[in-house]
């Protein structure tokens, strides 16, 4: 079974809650559950919506919807389109005389149906959820334990409000019933959403400083850093406080991290500089969103990959990761602390707004391992901060050890950190900061792709969140296969052998330009390899790849 039901209407008319309490429901019930969220950043009045993907075994992003619950006209005029033929509108009945002519046309050419519910007081969302439930025959006691868990939170007399309406509605009904029975089908599955398990991997791997200045779609890591009391954070007045006091945390060896989005990054790139000079571990969180400048904020885009892949003044190496699903952006999660640690690196996890504020049910995820690398317990009087050896990671200590003293200076410096300007070590240290990640994915044993559907003919090219859907895709097109790149920088040579030999590339990606395509085209010489073709498939008109857009492919 594959279901979506879309949540549609201005954001003040509780629209968030009634999608929360559908989707712990399907989860509840054993069901797979993947949310899309689309809103604007102009809050009141304007249109926003929640998708709600439910599958019993990998739920699928599409652009149209089976069920919708729309809480005003303007969702009705604007979701009309996106409907599936025989498909289900829930609505109140005292918006029925605002449909137009051509509304009307459109109902009914699809043949769609409109189930109205009668509500003049303000718990629209609650008879919407009884009737949805009431038409799917969804078992009472898992609705009325889902209404607790969101009304309970104001109070006991409100979760008696809504679950009296609850009940109001499903006993008043008559209308036949779907002939999809939704049952419980396995035990419930953990859900939750990105920002908030990104905070819970960082407090899980010792993650011991975080600062941040809010902003979309980056800001919700903050509030569950905060709700943890177990960081110390500082929500700073602008990015520059912000990179500067977990470059101060990282030199007194905490584990340090910060998150934002891209004017705030840009922001960020003088300290990332420095950081990267004075080998400072940092953790960098880079969520992307559609720009240019600051409008369309709540929207994505993968506008940001240029970036993250030179944050600063060219001519270093750092560490740039991209998850390629759900339950890895965990694994990267704290894999990007360990990394900062044992390279005395700028790590850079990138991300963007459909993961940060994606919804889905998870499997079980291993615990994380924490791994700091060199650390002198006991140093000598003779200790040297950046010590030349063969690893090219010098040794760290932790700060008031005994003889641990030393500066950290944007400048160039010597093996101990005085400022030089003599040309042999500063040929040296060119080479230290950039040979300690040479021979990367052999030291830590991973790949920096990942592949599906080796035998296939044409090749698609893809990053995270594009590669949810052309893994659909692949499944049921046999001709393709599909290679999603996840980690950026160091790139992984082995690249180069797949792409020899093949005839085609298919680069799809979330921005004008082809950033990934212009990436991979220039770093591995793709363009002087004969007979190899690339096409590509953009898309930037601010809403993520749908399962629909890859029929442009075949």
């Amino acid at each position: 079974m594959n279901l979506n039901i879309r949540v549609s209407g201005p954001a003040w008319l509780w629209i968030n809650s009634t999608a929360e309490i559908v989707w712990n429901i399907f989860a509840d019930l054993g069901y797979n559950v993947l949310t899309d969220i689309e809103y604007e950043s102009r809050i009141k009045w304007w249109v926003n919506y929640f998708d709600v993907f439910i599958s019993d075994e990998r739920p699928i992003i599409t652009k149209y919807s089976d069920i919708f619950l729309w809480f005003n006209m303007e969702a009705v005029a604007k979701n009309i389109d996106l409907m599936n033929d025989n498909s289900i509108i829930f609505i109140n009945d005292k918006f029925l005389p605002s449909f137009s002519e051509d509304l009307n046309k459109k109902v009914s050419s699809k043949n769609i149906q409109v189930k109205t519910i009668t509500s003049t007081d303000k718990y629209d969302n609650t008879y919407l959820i009884s009737i949805l439930a009431y038409f799917l025959s969804i078992p009472d006691e898992i609705v009325v334990d889902n209404l607790r868990k969101v009304f309970a939170k104001k109070s006991e007399e409100t979760f008696l409000e809504n679950k009296w309406v609850f009940e109001k509605v499903v006993n008043e009904q008559n209308f036949e019933k779907s002939n999809i029975k939704i049952s419980k089908i396995w035990e419930a599955k953990p859900f939750s959403y990105w920002n908030k398990l990104l905070a819970t991997w960082a407090i899980d791997t010792w993650l011991e400083y975080y600062s941040a200045y809010p902003m979309t779609p980056a800001s919700s890591i903050l509030t569950e850093i905060i709700k943890s009391k177990k960081v110390t954070y500082l929500q700073a007045e602008d990015e520059i406080a912000v990179i500067n006091t977990a470059l101060w945390a990282s030199f007194t060896w905490a584990r340090a991290m910060v998150w934002t989005s891209w004017w705030g990054f840009a922001l960020m790139t003088e300290a990332l500089s420095f950081a990267v000079q004075a080998e400072f571990p940092i953790t960098a969180v880079l969520s992307m969103r559609a720009w240019p400048s600051t409008w369309t904020p709540t929207f994505f885009e993968q506008w940001d990959l240029n970036c993250a892949l030179n944050p600063t003044f060219w001519d270093f190496n750092h560490i740039v990761l991209y998850p390629s699903s759900l339950e890895e952006a965990y694994y990267f999660g704290w894999l990007s602390l360990n990394l900062a640690d044992k390279y005395q690196s700028v790590v850079i996890f990138l991300m963007d707004k459909q993961l940060s504020e994606i919804h889905w049910t998870y499997e079980k995820i291993l615990p994380p391992k924490i791994e700091r690398w060199v650390i002198l317990e006991n140093p000598s009087e003779d200790y040297k901060r950046y010590e030349l050896n063969e690893s090219w990671v010098s040794p760290r200590v932790v700060v008031w050890t005994k003889n641990w003293d030393f500066i950290s200076t944007s400048y160039e410096h010597d093996e101990y950190w005085a400022t030089t300007e003599d040309t042999e070590m500063k040929k040296l240290m060119t080479e230290k900061r950039f040979k300690k990640l040479e021979n990367f994915f052999k030291k830590e044993w991973i790949k920096g792709y990942e592949l599906i559907n080796e035998n296939a003919k044409k090749l698609i090219v893809t990053m995270w969140p594009n590669s949810y859907v052309a893994k659909e895709f692949v499944k049921n097109n046999p001709d393709f296969w599909l290679l999603i790149v996840k980690i950026l920088k160091p790139l992984d040579e082995t690249l180069l052998d797949i792409f020899k030999n093949r005839e085609e590339l298919i680069f799809v990606e979330s921005n004008y330009s082809g950033q990934l395509e212009n990436y991979l085209v220039k770093e591995l010489w793709l363009k002087f390899i004969p007979n190899l073709k690339t096409k590509n498939l953009r898309k930037y008109d601010l809403y993520p790849f749908y399962i629909e857009d890859f029929n442009e492919l075949k």
